[in-house]
């Protein structure tokens, strides 16, 4: 949990936050689970407090809580993008490769960083999301491939 309080500080320095779409995707996902904050945090490894601050757009969940909530029955698709999963969420079907979608976000980050943007957590989720499921068929993970692509998705 420390290095994801790090890095969500970072985030918050430069002045990225999580978008209020996805902050209340987020509330009405938990809240479509039948879930109060405490017991999503607590099922998700954080305090309420932080839960808190996730569903007012004041902090950004990292990959292990998107997992965890996931595992809780989250549909993180729809969190993410607006989008339901074919799946709906429900705990069988929540089968995101949590190492694969983190990468590409750090991927993206950097090369975004390399070109001099900066972009909305919003932006960044949706962007990683779009190039996680068109990766998504491929059984491998190509970090040369996907480089190429993320700074193709970074230039337009």
């Amino acid at each position: 949990m420390d290095d994801y309080e790090n890095q969500s500080s970072l985030l918050q320095e430069g002045n990225v936050t999580f978008s209020s779409l996805s902050a209340e995707r987020m509330k009405e996902e938990r809240v479509r689970l039948g879930l109060k904050q405490a017991s999503a945090a607590e099922q998700c490894g954080v305090s309420r407090e932080i839960w808190g601050r996730y569903e007012r757009g004041a902090a950004v969940p990292g990959g292990e809580v998107l997992f965890s909530f996931a595992q809780a029955g989250a549909d993180i698709q729809f969190v993410l993008t607006g989008c339901r999963s074919s799946g709906g969420g429900d705990k069988d079907s929540a089968d995101i490769d949590v190492p694969r979608l983190e990468r590409i976000v750090e991927m993206l980050e950097a090369a975004a960083k390399l070109a001099g943007k900066r972009w909305p957590t919003k932006k960044l989720a949706a962007v990683a999301a779009e190039v996680y499921n068109v990766l998504n068929d491929s059984q491998t993970f190509d970090e040369s491939q996907v480089d190429r692509v993320l700074k193709l998705v970074v230039n337009r």
